[in-house]
């Protein structure tokens, strides 16, 4: 199999797209700490873009998640694979999100194109 190829994101989301992004794991709000309260860890979460709407909410079906830094070396709960999660468009992109190359990008611009209809 060869290397798949990565796009940053630089236009629209739309379905089809496979997304990969980062995104940090937060601790669960039980109580108010003092202090600054840091990420537990780093998720690298790839997924198949399902629907995008209007107020730019993007569902996604997971096809794979795994943990690139774990700062309190406990274990985090993983996405699993299949999973539908709703993201912001917005959160995605704040997460370097890139897009799995298309083997057609022609057919991919056509989509994208705000002219056709």
């Amino acid at each position: 199999m060869s290397e798949q190829e990565w796009i940053p994101y630089g236009g629209k989301v739309i379905p089809g797209d496979v997304a990969r992004w980062t995104w940090a794991h937060w601790p669960e709000k039980k109580r108010k700490k003092k202090g600054k309260v840091l990420p537990l860890g780093e998720h690298l979460t790839t997924a198949e873009v399902l629907d995008v709407d209007r107020q730019g909410y993007v569902r996604l079906s997971v096809l794979k998640d795994e943990i690139v830094k774990n700062t309190h070396a406990m274990s985090l709960k993983l996405l699993k694979k299949g999973e539908i999660i709703v993201r912001k468009r917005d959160t995605l992109m704040r997460g370097k999100a890139h897009r799995l190359k298309w083997t057609d990008e022609a057919v991919r611009a056509v989509e994208v194109s705000e002219f056709v209809s």
